[in-house]
């Protein structure tokens, strides 16, 4: 299949929705948007982590079904993205010493690697690995191959999650007869198309605000130096709002949508009265009070994360997210951190387009394209298909059949699917098959 055929298609396991987009690279660098569907969810993903498996996979079979209808293809594989509570990073060093200088080699700073790479937590394992600097005596250095030294301490950034995470996604996609592709950090795959190179070298923090969670991803010098994922999201804020005015989920949403406002700094003396549901109303003021006491709790857990680097941060806190949206939020993180830098993330570097089939707006799914983005194989059997359909068709009986003929040598060369995807796959499969073993799909 031509480039200019080949589908990518991603999924992301959300709090609220699970949701699913199609698309392709054009030449010139631009992402063509094809189709997006979500299927929305309450109990099967919470926080990032699948819990419900039926539910789940349910939920990414309809989704990719009704991409397969929109585009009239059938998916046969998808990436995933990967973020949710359990996912951190931790740092680790590898020292090495010598009984004479040495000439630093690239085998030398592999073996290290893999020294780190065997490192093992309790319930939790390696998702992927971001080398800081290489300690040489006194100085620190980024690249230390052809360095002579009788020592050296390499600086790892491991990022982990539970063992779980991975299972569960795993699991449901193979119930849902779907092949993973390849499976992306989230937060990593949305820093690197929504950060430019001057504010990761500059240094910055990135806020992502979703429903279920607040992920806090800083960079400095043009590398990930922390990455942490905090349990409280927009979600919080509704359950609260719903809880104290005894209102179901919705019209609390609607609410917090339509009134919310981040950070007020004095109540209103002549508050507005909202009606609510029961021929209730509800002061405008107690609205703002429920909101931003949660608002400054999620703020201040975000700085915990990010204080330690402050310092470094030139560009500041970069905030994205569905629930960003809220308004007043940047000057609610200023009043709340010692960061008067704030500023909501503009658009993504890459260009995308949106094709007229799709009614989708791509508003709050910045990390959904984000995975699609970093997709490179097809991710369709098109024509594997149209081969069954024609298979099913049997001849009219008053016809005759003809005798099958040789069919002339194609030039096109044969294209393995598979082989273009990243080969980051192999070590993916090493990992599920060390902890994972078939189960019952019954159980």
């Amino acid at each position: 299949m031509g480039a200019d055929k080949e589908i990518i298609v991603a999924l992301e396991f959300g709090t609220s929705a699970i949701r699913g987009i199609a698309g392709r690279k054009k030449t010139d660098g631009t992402i063509q948007v094809l189709g997006i569907e979500q299927e929305r969810t309450s109990e099967a993903v919470q926080r990032g982590i699948i819990y419900n498996i039926d539910k789940t996979t349910q939920a990414i079979t309809n989704v990719l079904n009704r991409l397969n209808d929109h585009l009239g293809v059938r998916i046969n594989r998808a990436y995933v993205g990967i973020g949710g509570q359990s996912l951190h990073t931790v740092g680790n060093f590898i020292s090495r010493e010598f009984q004479a200088k040495v000439k630093i080699t690239p085998e030398l700073i592999d073996n290290l690697k893999d020294n780190n790479r065997a490192t093992q937590y309790t319930a939790s394992q390696i998702l992927e690995v971001v080398p800081q600097e290489y300690v040489i005596g006194t100085r620190s250095v980024v690249d230390p191959i052809g360095i002579q030294t009788d020592q050296i301490e390499s600086h790892f950034l491991n990022i982990v999650a539970k063992n779980v995470l991975l299972e569960n996604i795993q699991r449901c996609m193979r119930m849902a007869n779907i092949e993973i592709a390849d499976i992306f950090i989230s937060p990593v795959a949305l820093a690197d198309v929504l950060l430019s190179d001057s504010e990761k070298r500059s240094g910055c923090a990135m806020v992502d605000f979703g429903a279920g969670t607040t992920t806090v991803a800083v960079y400095s010098a043009n590398l990930l130096r922390h990455l942490a994922v905090i349990p409280l999201g927009g979600n919080s804020i509704t359950n609260d709002i719903a809880a104290d005015q005894q209102m179901d989920f919705e019209e609390a949403e609607t609410l917090k949508r339509k009134y919310g406002v981040a950070f007020v700094a004095a109540e209103s003396d002549n508050p507005l009265m909202i009606s609510i549901s029961n021929d209730r109303t509800l002061s405008e003021n107690e609205l703002q009070y429920i909101i931003g006491s949660r608002e400054e709790e999620i703020i201040r857990n975000v700085w915990n994360q990010i204080e330690p680097f402050n310092e470094k941060l030139l560009s500041g806190i970069i905030i994205t997210g569905a629930a960003a949206q809220i308004k007043d939020m940047p000057e609610a993180i200023k009043h709340f951190t010692k960061s008067q830098k704030v500023k909501a993330a503009k658009s993504l570097i890459t260009s995308v387009e949106v094709a007229p089939s799709v009614p989708s707006t791509l508003s709050g799914i910045d990390t959904l394209l984000a995975l699609l983005m970093h997709g490179e194989a097809n991710c369709t059997a098109e024509e594997e298909a149209k081969a069954e359909e024609e298979e099913t068709v049997s001849p009219a009986v008053d016809e005759p059949i003809e005798e099958p003929t040789t069919p002339e040598a194609s030039t096109e060369p044969e294209t393995d699917n598979k082989a273009k995807g990243p080969n980051r796959w192999n070590r993916w499969t090493k990992v599920w098959n060390s902890l994972f073993t078939e189960e019952n799909d019954d159980q």
